[in-house]
């Protein structure tokens, strides 16, 4: 008789990072928000093609970067969602939506008109790190899909951009592997 243990892979933000950063280049082929990958992307959070996946990417990597398997499990904390302010939403719930951001968290961009958040991605860098507590703007480098060198949030590719986080903005940072500590605690 085989056994196979259950196998949780550890919340970690350098796999995230990692694996965010295999993804650069990918985008959308034969249409806006289309495309093999682009479109997987978007099954996975249960989206038709042709809707914004930014958040669906997040996902994705996330899924992806912490998944076991042999036990086919995913020890990924966050929801499977297309929905930025959906991702805002559990994040705050969880008590992990922050103001300051780690090299490794999802940022979430937010926009007064809209009054949500309405795009995502990943922090792979933060430029002064050390000084990160003295500053309300935040320069970051990030991976983030359905961008353009221009930062769209609903661009075609996915790329590696630096953009500033202003808190006033309401831009905020999830820090996700915070949840596996209270996960394991409970």
């Amino acid at each position: 008789m085989i056994r196979v243990r259950s196998h949780i892979v550890p919340l970690s933000p350098a796999l995230l990072v990692a694996a965010a950063n295999a993804f650069i280049g990918v985008g959308e082929q034969g249409g806006d928000n289309r495309g093999q990958m682009v479109e997987h992307f978007l099954k996975g959070v249960a989206l038709p093609p042709g809707q914004p996946w930014c958040a669906a990417f997040v996902y994705h990597v996330g899924h992806s970067a912490h998944y076991d398997h042999l036990s086919r499990r995913s020890s990924w904390p966050l929801p499977a969602t297309g929905s930025c302010d959906a991702l805002g939403r559990a994040a705050r719930a969880a008590g992990v939506l922050r103001d300051e951001p780690n090299v490794g968290d999802i940022f979430l961009m937010y926009s007064h008109m809209r009054r949500r958040f309405y795009h995502t991605g990943i922090v792979v860098g933060i430029h002064e790190e050390d000084r990160v507590h003295e500053r309300d703007v935040h320069v970051c480098a990030t991976v983030e899909g359905n961008t353009n060198d221009d930062g769209s949030a609903n661009g075609h590719t996915t790329l590696r951009k630096v953009r500033n986080f202003r808190e006033v903005d309401g831009h905020r940072f999830i820090r996700w592997a915070e949840m596996g500590r209270w996960a394991a605690a409970a």
